[in-house]
């Protein structure tokens, strides 16, 4: 999920030689010309952009952000790679199919950095506080009485726990978030992940 720590972690390898593909960046450089249009640029405000899923719009650029993000992916997949790559993907990309998570099993070792509960209510708060473009999937239903608020907090974190499921499925390492240091150095988390194996 976002906020987890991929990107931080991603650049912490880029010091030992590994090359850094952001995925978040590259779905923002196709989103460009549709960001201009409103007035928008930055990651943050492809979150503008997208909305949140009680606004009218949100389900046409959520299906409009996944179909960009399955086309990033597939670029992923067919450059070739002459040295170690990360490939630091967005939280959603368990929404992206069976086949597309099935080929990032292929290509790559996919590492699952996993969140507490604790964490979980933080990366929440951060969510709520700076909102990144975040897929629901089918995972958003507005009770009747309900605020959006009330059901935006409920549904976010009935989302956690089914990408923590998903998360789980295709993934080939789990390493509990609390098991790493904030200051860890990438050679260090390098045996992290071979100690995981």
């Amino acid at each position: 999920m976002s906020n987890i720590g991929k990107t931080h972690l991603s650049k912490k390898l880029c010091e030992v030689g590994f090359t850094h593909i952001n995925c978040d960046d590259l779905i923002e450089l196709k989103l460009e010309k549709k960001l201009k249009a409103v007035g928008y640029s930055g990651i943050k405000e492809v979150a503008r952009w997208m909305g949140q899923p009680f606004d009218e719009r949100y389900f046409k650029n959520q299906k409009e952000y996944l179909s960009f993000e399955n086309d990033v992916m597939k670029n992923i997949f067919k450059q070739k790679k002459n040295k170690n790559t990360i490939i630091d993907t967005t939280g959603s990309v368990v929404h992206t199919g069976i086949q597309m998570c099935t080929n990032l099993k292929f290509f790559s070792l996919v590492i699952y950095i996993e969140a507490t509960e604790k964490m979980k209510e933080r990366m929440f708060k951060q969510y709520i506080k700076e909102p990144k473009p975040v897929v629901f999937g089918n995972m958003f239903n507005q009770k009747r009485n309900e605020t959006n608020s009330e059901s935006l907090k409920r549904c976010y974190r009935d989302l956690l726990d089914a990408r923590s499921a998903l998360y789980k499925k295709y993934a080939d390492v789990i390493i509990p978030r609390d098991t790493i240091k904030i200051n860890i150095s990438a050679n260090k988390f390098i045996a992290l992940i071979k100690n995981s194996l």
